[in-house]
C-alpha cells in the first residue's frame, strides 16, 4: 500500500513530468505499476561481484 503522503508526492511528480492531473486512483494504479516495475528489474549489486571485477581506470572502489 502507498501512504497518502508518496501518493500526493507521485501526483505532484506526474504533474510536472506529464502536464497533467491524474485522480487518486489513477495515480494509485501507476505508482503500484511502477514499483512492481522497479521489484521486478532492480537488483542490488553484491559487494562479492565487485570485488570480482577489474578496476577500469579512474573508476573508484567502492
Amino acid at each position: 500500500m502507498i501512504s497518502n503522503e508518496a501518493l500526493k508526492e507521485f501526483k505532484k511528480i506526474w504533474l510536472e513530468e506529464k502536464g497533467t492531473e491524474i485522480s487518486d486512483a489513477e495515480a494509485m494504479d501507476e505508482a503500484s505499476n511502477l514499483l512492481t516495475l522497479f521489484n521486478a528489474v532492480y537488483r542490488p549489486v553484491k559487494k562479492e561481484w565487485l570485488e570480482n571485477q577489474p578496476e577500469e581506470k579512474g573508476d573508484k572502489k567502492l
